[in-house]
């Protein structure tokens, strides 16, 4: 059964067009070194392996499993340290559950920081995207009005707008200073390594 899902998978992914490897890598065949290059960008050993037969499969080679685990782990030690879970996080990437249970935890950590400065950054962004689409909604309700009622009515929406406008800039005003907390966290997670 779990040969014929690893058959399917590769088969999807030769239709695909994913290719995970050149054909020069193939037949060069430096698994180790394929292998801690892997282990290094934290991806999921089981999937990137099935991506590296797809692609050596289109010249009939089959990769070398055991040089490539043993690579596959070295690149972990230098991708399960707290300062990479740190990178990872602030570029919003997920945990992908690769770190062994020793060096999981201060990784998570790292992480965890990372995660909380990107979500503040987001929802900043997203506060000021919000004020600058209210903006302009106040813009086009400046002109037309064809009768009194409706120069009422845009005079109400403009203050309504205004006044949403206000309270996001107190809302943004607020996630700055969240912000340079986590980004004072983060430094200080970083003088201790």
């Amino acid at each position: 059964m779990t040969k014929l899902i690893m058959a399917a998978f590769i088969g999807l992914m030769l239709l695909s067009g994913c290719a995970s490897l050149s054909q020069d890598a193939c037949l060069e065949g430096d698994w180790a070194a394929i292998g801690a290059r892997d282990g290094a960008d934290g991806r999921v050993a089981e999937t990137q392996f099935a991506r590296h037969i797809a692609a050596c499969a289109r010249i009939d080679i089959t990769p070398d499993r055991a040089p490539w685990e043993r690579g596959y782990t070295q690149g972990l030690q230098s991708y399960c340290t707290p300062l990479s879970g740190l990178r990872e996080g602030e570029a919003g990437r997920p945990y992908r559950n690769v770190c062994p249970a020793e060096t999981q935890s201060r990784f998570m950590h790292g992480h965890d920081l990372g995660q909380s400065a990107y979500r503040q950054r987001a929802y900043i962004q997203d506060i000021a995207h919000e004020i600058a689409q209210l903006q302009r909604d106040t813009m086009t309700l400046s002109g037309n009005t064809a009768t009194d009622a409706d120069a009422i009515a845009a005079q109400k929406q403009r203050q309504a707008n205004q006044n949403e406008i206000l309270m996001l800039r107190l809302q943004e005003s607020l996630a700055r200073a969240e912000l340079l907390r986590i980004e004072r966290e983060i430094r200080a997670f970083r003088a201790a390594l």
